[in-house]
């Protein structure tokens, strides 16, 4: 890789394990909204998920609204085990789901440590992440993300009014913190995360933890399946380039 001189995240499924996190906070919903249910939560939600994971793709494309990809997953699980739901009572569901899931968010395993290790050389850290502000600032502060990252080098789309890929979000990062630096930015989404800060003029890290593996297609691109080597690939171009600056 070239050399880079800020590093900015992905939040979700890049420093948050958002798999873990969306499913307690499902299981706190389900259990405070349904709690005299026959269907216990872990058969619940293996349904509710399988249904969220089937309209992704009509919601990713724009096929679906929020609220609609929302109210369908719900509504298919409900009415698969024959329990009375209507689209009120998706929304409620949802709307408790967005107050409450920051506090159940946690770093993926290694991350905390990998944050403590960068922050040691002093490099500028950043988030950028779409979605609304309060929902995604809760989910930093409480999976203990906060003393990384200063409120300024937090962006997020509902406050800077563009989103991932497009390039903007990615100029409005650069401006924020250490403008005029070479960016490099880490995502798990090859599309919204790696495309959109390539086309924004940035470097990119494909963070590819949880997706099926495949060839990357930009020779540019470094992959990294696991937060061991991610870190292991970022603290040794660090050192490299410390030692690079102490020859100078």
């Amino acid at each position: 890789m070239k050399q880079w001189d800020v590093i900015w995240f992905d939040l979700d499924d890049t420093l948050i394990d958002y798999e873990r996190t969306f499913r307690a906070a499902a299981y706190h919903c389900f259990i405070s909204l349904f709690p005299n249910k026959d269907v216990s939560f872990s058969l619940w939600f293996r349904i509710f998920k399988w249904y969220c994971d089937r309209y992704w793709p009509d919601y990713a494309s724009g096929r679906l609204t929020k609220k609609e990809y929302r109210r369908l997953r719900f509504l298919e699980a409900m009415h698969y085990f024959r329990i009375k739901a209507n689209e009120k009572a998706a929304d409620e569901f949802h709307a408790y789901f967005d107050e409450t899931v920051g506090r159940f968010a946690t770093a993926l395993p290694g991350v905390i440590s990998l944050l403590e290790r960068l922050q040691s050389f002093a490099i500028p850290l950043g988030i950028i992440t779409n979605g609304e502000s309060v929902i995604q600032r809760a989910k930093i502060a409480y999976a203990g993300l906060r003393r990384f990252f200063p409120d300024d080098a937090v962006i997020i789309s509902e406050e800077v009014g563009c989103e991932k890929p497009d390039a903007a979000i990615f100029r409005c990062a650069q401006r924020r913190l250490a403008a005029g630096k070479q960016p490099v930015y880490i995502g798990d989404s090859w599309e919204l995360d790696v495309m959109g800060a390539l086309h924004a003029g940035w470097q990119a890290i494909y963070f590819q933890q949880r997706q099926p593996v495949f060839a990357v297609l930009s020779p540019s691109v470094v992959t990294c399946h696991s937060v061991e080597q991610l870190a292991s690939m970022l603290l040794r171009e660090l050192y490299v380039m410390e030692k690079r600056g102490r020859r100078r």
